[in-house]
């Protein structure tokens, strides 16, 4: 046995990581991390380019924006000017002036309401009344847009008193004439009673309106011409009481009885409709039907 060497089998033992032998591990990490390097720039560069044709597409948008902006500016300001102006227009003395000038006897130059505002014979005659009315002494402080648009609400004046006398609108025309003389009417019976009220007749008086007022037609009885009256069929009975009081006492005054008709009698009901919108607490007392 001497001299003869024996073979001892020692158990392995895992190797700790440092002590490993190299691989191709991490090659094969670094080789992955550089492909997703590369596939998000790839992707970032796609987005970018994406984002730059955005861009494109918004710039070239922004000029038809900037203008619509601008066209709507610009008409803002022009209906904001052309407000100004209707306001300024509503002058009484302007209005009355360029009626009676363009009626005048003298006056050859009259509106065409057959014509439109601006055909030449019309302008014609807007520029006549312009430069009639600017050299007037009295109105040289008056500003030119305030005369032409008088101007212009006369000629539309004469074209629709013109166009209430063509023969299919006759009917239509008397009715509106007649509508408005029989409101006008009304709201002056509203402000006379109004001035009569007794204190403890305020309450129920108060917002009483020209739609409450018995409409007077015209009329004949035996003879006699005046009013014939015809009360709301919507009104309360109540409220009707306080307006029979009412016109008593306006009776009674003799100036208010020489400076209008005479009442003579009362007919039908009214056949207006009660008005759409009333004060709910209003409504209470003055009407019977909502």
């Amino acid at each position: 046995m001497t001299g003869r060497r024996l073979a001892f089998n020692y158990p392995s033992t895992p190797l700790h990581g440092r002590d490993r032998p190299l691989s191709a591990s991490p090659q094969t990490g670094e080789k992955k991390l550089l492909n997703a390097i590369s596939g998000l720039s790839r992707r970032l560069t796609l987005l970018a380019a994406d984002v730059n044709k955005q861009f494109t597409v918004v710039n070239s948008r922004l000029p038809s924006i900037e203008d619509r902006l601008a066209a709507l500016e610009s008409k803002n300001c022009v209906e904001e000017t052309n407000s100004k102006k209707r306001r300024r227009v509503n002058n009484p003395k302007i209005a009355e002036v360029v009626r009676r000038l363009h009626n005048s006897e003298t006056n050859c130059r009259r509106y065409k309401p057959e014509q439109g505002q601006t055909s030449p014979h019309n302008e014609a005659v807007t520029s006549y009344l312009l430069g009639a009315i600017s050299a007037s002494p009295d109105l040289h402080d008056v500003d030119n847009d305030t005369i032409v648009s008088a101007c212009k609400t006369y000629y539309e004046t004469v074209r629709k008193n013109f166009k209430y006398k063509q023969p299919d609108l006759a009917s239509r025309a008397e009715a509106v004439k007649s509508s408005a003389r029989s409101r006008s009417r009304r709201k002056r019976l509203l402000e006379a009673r109004q001035s009569v009220l007794a204190e403890d007749e305020v309450d129920l008086w108060k917002s009483a309106s020209v739609d409450l007022m018995s409409d007077e037609e015209d009329g004949i009885v035996d003879g006699v011409s005046g009013w014939i009256v015809r009360p709301p069929s919507f009104r309360s009975q109540e409220l009707t009481e306080l307006c029979a009081k009412l016109q008593s006492r306006l009776e009674a005054i003799p100036k208010y009885r020489a400076t209008h008709h005479r009442r003579l009698q009362n007919g039908p009901n009214s056949d207006r409709r009660p008005p759409v919108t009333y004060s709910s607490e209003a409504a209470n007392g003055h009407l019977t039907v909502l």
